[in-house]
């Protein structure tokens, strides 16, 4: 069990970036403190407090002023509001939002002094959403969540860098696709499509699976629908201290938070058409069960119908999910979560690889941009689910303790697969077949204790858990052929699958192709966040990981192989230092993250676990009432103790291998004035392997692009006839990205142009997209064509 560190080479070699960090945050210090003493007369005083809904969450974006006075404010992302430059008497605090009654509450203010006045409204946060959305706040700019940290932090406070999509986003954007909303956050790629459906998001230089639900696990090897998603959290960074491995990735985690029940009824039904006969309805009803408001129900149900852009290929999905919570008292509460899907079509992509030789990605495979080599006869299905509860009790006013419980699977019994592969020296390919049938599934089992206690004057935020995962691969084989030789250019014959069934072979011990598998995970994990004063704090965090692989067993003969036993701490750091309290942070941190092998030395030890090591610095800015949102930050991680062949002896595996992936983001998010919304980020990386049998100086494939950069604007109308009449664009660029290790080919640069008009009114909405307006072509990480330019029109009938 090792604890890897090492000095981060990142401020050496990014002294510039480093530079330009700390005079942004001195420059932007300097302002603002000259701001705030110009702005606060000391014969005056001040009014601060926090706006909560009626159930007690915090609300953003809620006007608070003065009766009778012309002095007001909105509240910021955590509630909070600030009225200073007050003269001394006494005053009634009113806060406002439109269509809703006003609540108000008599201060007096004294020289020099700062009251406190807090404010409850008598409606939920969630009922208020779509009206304080509809008033111009900065609503990409969400960015209070209790996931990454496992605990209530304050973005401000939070030394981890992360990115949030928002349903708000989602929908201006008429996002259909997963993978389409993960592209508005910073420096992240997210164009793979394998077989099945399932993608990947590239994070700082590295693959991450999207398995991440509501913070626990969720396996889910196919498409996700976005019709049940509140939001995607993309969360920077080797993450393995909170949430271990096998779900994350050493750039970081992708964690799809779902829909959650309010307190009144609401119903939307949303129709969508579009370019390749996309056909779409997706209903989502919410109602309270009980005059209390203590039970309540959340139903969304979608169907979900494409053709392909390529010649061949189709999608029909259905998705039902059903979220249920009950209050039984003031201190104890559950939510369970449901869902229910059935994926049916042919391969989600298909692609060629290029033939030895080529030297121009794009002249050698444009002219196979939309062929299949299969038709609409290979149909795959795959049923699956996702549940999902957790129980909340309040001990005390400081503690309370959650309970989760997640589990999911797929059952593809039947997955039908293709794959093309070049003759070389000809213009033909050979059709390969393959049944996949799957059948998998996890459980996951969290206990988390949450705190708050006081050491004298420092004040203590703890974290303690305990968390038990299972993979679980039921009995599961692949059986595959060559089908025939085909022209490259002239049309495919037709595949009938009736007459391809009897094809397929039979699996066979030696092959190892009818298997099942079994991996236990257990962690322990604490952390401790302490705050020296109200503007310093340190994070303190670390786990204990254990995996228990009770290996692959070959069905046909019985033998085991893969089995292990492993274990590893993985620690994490973080600092955060307030310049401006609530409105601008340094910030820097060091994280870990690892994984396991299976495999062996030369006297039959296993080996070490991999690890990396992140060390980050950076600021974050929450200015002018939340009108603007920055966070730039620059990091260096260093993968160590990775395997390689020994050069002395190839039989044999040697663990000194080494990769070092370093760069910086950027990250902003503006609302300048009522109704513009602006959304921009920048991701440089550099990936390099450093240490290896080949490819040393490189840039690993599948790593993403150097340089990535996403922007939206939108605009919508306030007042007028028009009210709610909106437009908004966005360009999406990623460099070139290499194809393989060896960096011979490339993939070449994008720039996408998308736009968007809509119109939102109280009781509808309608919205029209255009994706890749200069029809750009394009590939995935592994070759896959994307969509070439496509349109989408959507109704929504709010009841």
């Amino acid at each position: 069990m090792l604890i890897h560190c090492r000095i981060p080479a990142i401020f050496l070699n990014y002294k510039l970036t480093m530079r330009v960090i700390a005079l942004a945050t001195a420059c932007l210090s300097f302002v603002l403190l000259s701001m705030n003493a110009q702005a606060q007369n000391p014969a005056h005083g001040a009014i601060k407090g926090h706006v909560t809904a009626e159930d007690g969450a915090p609300v953003p974006g809620v006007g608070v002023r003065l009766k009778d006075s012309r002095k007001q404010t909105i509240t910021g992302e955590s509630g909070t509001y600030t009225l200073r430059n007050i003269a001394p008497g006494t005053y009634v605090v009113e806060a406002f939002v439109a269509g809703h009654d006003v609540t108000s509450r008599s201060v007096t203010v004294a020289a020099g002094q700062t009251v406190e006045a807090d404010l409850r409204l008598s409606v939920s946060r969630q009922t208020l959403q779509e009206v304080i959305v509809a008033g111009g706040r900065n609503k990409f700019a969400k960015k209070e969540t209790d996931y990454v940290a496992r605990m209530p932090l304050k973005n401000l406070e939070n030394p981890q860098v992360y990115n949030i999509v928002g349903a708000e986003l989602m929908q201006e954007q008429v996002i259909l696709d997963y993978k389409d909303a993960i592209k508005n956050a910073a420096g992240v790629n997210s164009t793979e499509t394998v077989s099945n459906g399932r993608t990947s998001t590239i994070i700082r230089g590295f693959r991450t699976q999207n398995y991440i639900r509501n913070g626990m696990m969720a396996n889910q090897l196919v498409m996700v629908d976005v019709s049940n998603l509140e939001r995607i959290e993309v969360i920077k960074g080797p993450s393995g201290t909170l949430f271990g491995t096998g779900a994350v990735s050493y750039g970081g985690l992708v964690n799809r938070v779902t829909k959650k029940p309010f307190e009144t009824f609401k119903t939307d039904i949303s129709l969508t058409a579009g370019s390749y006969n996309l056909n779409r309805i997706t209903i989502d009803l919410n109602a309270p069960l009980n005059n209390e408001k203590t039970a309540l129900l959340r139903v969304n149900f979608g169907r979900h119908g494409v053709e392909s852009f390529q010649e061949a290929g189709f999608k029909r999905n259905y998705f039902l999910s059903a979220a249920f919570s009950y209050k039984a008292n003031d201190r104890l509460s559950f939510l369970v979560d449901l869902e229910m899907f059935r994926n049916q079509g042919t391969p989600s992509i298909a692609y060629l690889n290029p033939a030895a030789g080529v030297t121009d990605y794009k002249e050698a495979m444009g002219r196979y941009y939309n062929r299949t080599y299969y038709t609409n006869d290979l149909v795959s299905t795959f049923p699956g689910y996702n549940v999902f509860a957790q129980m909340n009790y309040k001990i005390s006013s400081n503690w309370n303790t959650t309970t989760v419980f997640s589990t999911g699977g797929v059952n593809a019994r039947n997955q039908y697969q293709f794959a093309g592969t070049w003759r070389p020296g000809t213009d033909s390919i050979t059709r390969t077949l393959q049944k996949y049938s799957h059948n998998y599934n996890t459980v996951q089992i969290q206990q988390n204790l949450n705190g708050t206690f006081h050491t004298g004057p420092i004040k203590h935020r703890v974290l303690a858990g305990v968390d038990y995962l299972a993979d679980i691969t039921q009995p599961t084989y692949t059986s595959r052929f060559i089908l025939d030789t085909v022209s490259a250019s002239a049309p495919t014959p037709f595949l009938m699958m009736e007459k391809i069934y009897p094809l397929f072979p039979t699996p066979t011990a030696a092959a190892r192709n009818f298997y099942k598998s079994h991996l236990d995970r257990y962690g322990i994990y604490a952390s401790d966040v302490i705050n020296f004063t109200e503007r310093l704090l340190l994070m303190l965090s670390l786990r204990w990981d254990r995996v228990d692989n009770q290996g692959t067993t070959n069905m046909l003969n019985g033998v085991v192989t893969g089995n292990y036993s492993k274990s590893s701490f993985s620690p994490k750091l973080g600092a955060v230092y307030q310049v401006i309290k609530d409105q601008l942070s340094v910030f820097a941190n060091y994280q870990n993250g690892f994984s396991y092998s299976a495999q062996t030395d030369r006297q039959g030890d296993l080996f070490q676990p991999e690890q990396a090591n992140q060390w980050e610095g950076g600021v974050k800015a929450d200015l002018f009432q939340s009108k603007l949102n920055v966070t730039l930050s620059a990091y260096d991680i260093s993968v160590t103790d990775k395997l390689r062949a020994d050069p002395e002896d190839p039989a044999f595996m040697i663990q000194d291998g080494t990769q070092q992936n370093k760069g910086f983001e950027v990250e902003v998010i503006a609302n300048p004035f009522p109704g513009l919304n602006v959304l921009a980020g920048y991701g440089f990386n550099e990936s390099e392997i450093t240490k290896a049998n080949a490819n040393v100086g490189k840039r690993p494939a599948r790593s993403g692009g150097k340089h990535m950069a996403n922007t939206w604007i939108s605009y919508r109308l306030m007042n007028g006839k028009l009210q709610g009449l909106g437009i908004g664009g966005g360009v999406f660029y990623n460099s070139e990205t290499p194809f393989d290790d060896a960096n011979t080919l490339f993939f070449p640069s994008y720039a996408l142009v998308n736009g968007t008009v809509f119109y939102d009114r109280p009781g509808y909405r309608i919205g029209v997209k255009l994706d890749n307006i200069s029809n750009t072509m394009y590939w995935g990480p592994w070759g896959e064509p994307q969509p070439p330019r496509n349109y989408a029109v959507n109704l929504v009938i709010k009841l």
